[in-house]
């Protein structure tokens, strides 16, 4: 699908935007569109797969879970994108990223209250058979939209 101006302000203000109640009328102001046109557009981007869902941005340690780790693991090719999905599965894990790489092509995201329930996940992750490499605890992640979603397309006064 061939995104036009309209469809990548859209994205890029849902990328920039933390807030999670930005309304469609917010957004229409914010890109000189009518709010019915911001409606049709994100149902549009959803039904073609462009706009998969909206992520909370969470801080785990103020909400009681203090441990944020990172499992940088190994899938047998044939069998990594089945691994990611078994592991999604695993209590505790809040994200995959599965990277094309022969090692080390498993990123498994885990949030826990204890290390307890560390040693918990990395069991099941083992039983399910992936091989950890190593794990980090994670400190704070940092993100930015894709800039080539509109950000010069964006009327920026109304920022807070």
């Amino acid at each position: 699908m061939n995104l036009d101006d309209t469809d990548k302000a859209i994205l890029y203000l849902l990328q920039k935007e933390t807030r999670t109640n930005l309304t469609h009328d917010e957004i229409a102001d914010r890109i000189d569109v009518s709010s019915s046109t911001v409606s049709n557009r994100l149902n549009r981007l959803k039904d073609d797969g462009i706009l998969v869902g909206y992520q909370p941005t969470i801080d785990y340690e103020a909400a009681g879970a203090p441990y944020h780790v990172l499992f940088v693991c190994t899938a047998p090719i044939s069998r990594r994108s089945d691994l990611a999905n078994e592991a999604l599965e695993v209590s505790s894990v809040v994200n995959i990223r599965e990277l094309l790489v022969g090692t080390q092509n498993l990123h498994v995201e885990v949030v826990c209250v204890d290390t307890e329930s560390i040693e918990t996940v990395a069991r099941k992750l083992d039983e399910i058979g992936l091989a950890i490499d190593y794990s980090e605890i994670l400190r704070r992640e940092y993100a930015r939209p894709f800039d080539h979603f509109g950000s010069d397309l964006v009327d920026e006064s109304d920022d807070e």
